[in-house]
């Protein structure tokens, strides 16, 4: 039987991520222990703030959080159709089905579904790659906004081919509107030089990427293996005063070194020590700190630099090109770093007028990268708006019937849990979920499987008309498979264990004086 108690905290949290799938999902107000109020309807960001010790619920805030993490879109449908299929796992249990027969049944639902999306499935030539970004991207409901950012994002997908995830990031600030969203060649830094008399502008120059902090060399100090190991004691005044000229000479060197091989800017990952932050700015290098791993990476990409430790390792050959701009937006500085030498990095650069609206919608834009990205690699896409769900839907329903055994109940079962997307869809755009449902089905016994929701429109249509709804089949592909997986998973648990008691009884060792028990 399937354990009721121990599954029920996830059925909640997917009936809760439910009534938040598609771009009228409903904000939800989450209270954590420290007080802080968040207003999301971001299913990821959801999971990823609830504060539960469930196993159960962190079963499936893992699997949640590992999707995102791979697909970058789509965890909402996951979250949703896994728990559309617990419910209809309790009312076959209820039927005396065990869980191993509902898996058997699950699992020959889930072939048939797979095939009826393969066989849905257009080129991608039919439609437009912004409009399989137009359709993730439901962090706006402007049509102006929709049009311009998916037209953008399509653009750095095309330019970016299959190294995407790579080579395009989304980076979003307070203040201004989201139509000023702009695509950027080159990488935006949210931080500005680490002194304002620093140049706010450099073009065509040396860019010095280094990995650790920039600060003037200790006596003694070397890179690489260590044969002898040297120690200076100052204990005069006089001493130190010679010391500390010393290193200041030396960093001096390595200054003038780096900007006689051209060098005009310095990004490090760590820190600009204030002692030297005024030499930078005096040889009229501009100093950024602090800077993630990741972001230098990518400019390294883009400027076709070498990262190396520190600047006594700053060479001509080791240096990127590019042009460096600062810009204050939202009373913060940013940096634009823009470069033809090496590959094409793109950012795009969102703007949003208050916090919570900036994350929804740089989430948006960052799922609508990932969307266009798999349908750009793998050419094909399938009808959104939960068109595909209703087509796999039909197509279980009437091959269930062949199946042998009580394996049929379950597989018919699953047919019907794939209707829970559409139905969410439907109902978080005002429309009659029921209603919506039915005319979903009366399509397929037509032949129309491109009948889905608009939900922008409020209305159940062709979604492959003027404005196509499109998703990747990829990811639709996937989102049917991990909710099957989980949904297994949970219903096979029939106990919770806590791995802490398990092995409280100790093995006692027989004495020298207990008796030879002889043989069995």
């Amino acid at each position: 039987m399937v354990n009721k108690e121990l599954v029920g905290g996830v059925r909640t949290v997917c009936d809760v991520v439910e009534t938040a799938l598609g771009p009228f999902g409903a904000n939800k107000l989450l209270i954590q222990a420290d007080g802080t109020v968040t207003a999301t309807a971001s299913s990821t960001e959801l999971l990823d703030r609830l504060d539960v010790d469930d196993p159960a619920v962190t079963l499936l805030d893992s699997a949640a959080a590992g999707f995102d993490e791979q697909y970058g879109d789509g965890t909402g449908s996951v979250v949703t159709l896994a728990g559309a299929l617990l419910r209809r796992a309790d009312r076959l249990a209820e039927r005396g089905l065990h869980p191993t027969a509902i898996e058997r049944g699950y699992r020959d639902g889930l072939a048939i579904a797979l095939d009826a999306v393969d066989h849905t499935a257009r080129p991608l030539s039919s439609v437009d790659p912004a409009d399989v970004a137009r359709t993730a991207l439901t962090g706006t409901r402007n049509p102006q906004v929709r049009r311009s950012v998916s037209t953008q994002v399509a653009a750095a997908v095309a330019d970016a081919g299959d190294d995407a995830s790579e080579r395009i990031r989304v980076v979003s600030r307070t203040g201004g509107a989201a139509a000023e969203t702009n695509l950027v060649s080159g990488v935006v830094l949210e931080r500005g030089p680490v002194l304002e008399s620093m140049a706010r502008s450099r073009s065509e120059t040396g860019i010095a990427l280094l990995s650790s902090t920039v600060d003037m060399p200790h006596a003694g100090s070397q890179l690489g293996r260590v044969s002898r190991r040297v120690e200076f004691e100052a204990d005069s005044f006089a001493d130190r005063e010679a010391l500390a000229e010393h290193e200041s000479g030396t960093f001096t060197e390595q200054l003038r070194a780096a900007v006689d091989a051209g060098c005009g800017v310095v990004i490090t990952e760590r820190a600009i020590n204030e002692r030297v932050q005024s030499e930078l700015a005096a040889a009229g290098i501009v100093g950024i700190n602090r800077v993630d791993a990741d972001e230098l990476r990518r400019l390294a990409r883009a400027t076709d630099a070498t990262v190396v430790p520190t600047l006594a390792q700053v060479t001509a050959e080791t240096l990127g090109r590019g042009s460096v701009d600062v810009n204050r937006k939202a009373g913060r500085d940013m940096t634009f770093v823009t470069s033809d030498a090496g590959d094409s990095v793109r950012t795009l650069f969102c703007r949003a007028p208050d916090p919570r609206t900036a994350g929804a919608f740089e989430r948006s834009v960052e799922a609508a990268v990932a969307s266009t990205a798999a349908a750009v690699g793998e050419g094909r896409v399938v009808p959104g708006g939960g068109a595909a769900e209703a087509t796999a839907s039909w197509r279980v329903a009437q091959e269930a019937r062949s199946l042998p055994g009580r394996e049929q109940l379950a597989a018919d079962a699953f047919g019907a849990a794939l209707m829970a997307v559409p139905r969410a869809l439907a109902a978080t755009a005002g429309l009659d979920a029921g209603r919506a449902a039915v005319q979903l089905r009366v399509a397929r016994s037509e032949g129309r499987d491109s009948v889905g929701i608009d939900a922008l429109a409020g209305t159940t249509t062709d979604v492959l008309g003027d404005l196509p709804i499109v998703e990747p089949v990829s990811l639709k592909r996937n989102v049917l498979t991990t909710a099957t997986d989980l949904a297994v998973q949970l219903i096979r648990i029939d106990q919770r264990l806590d791995a802490t008691d398990l092995g409280d009884e100790e093995e006692t060792e027989p004495t020298a004086d207990a008796p030879d028990p002889g043989p069995a």
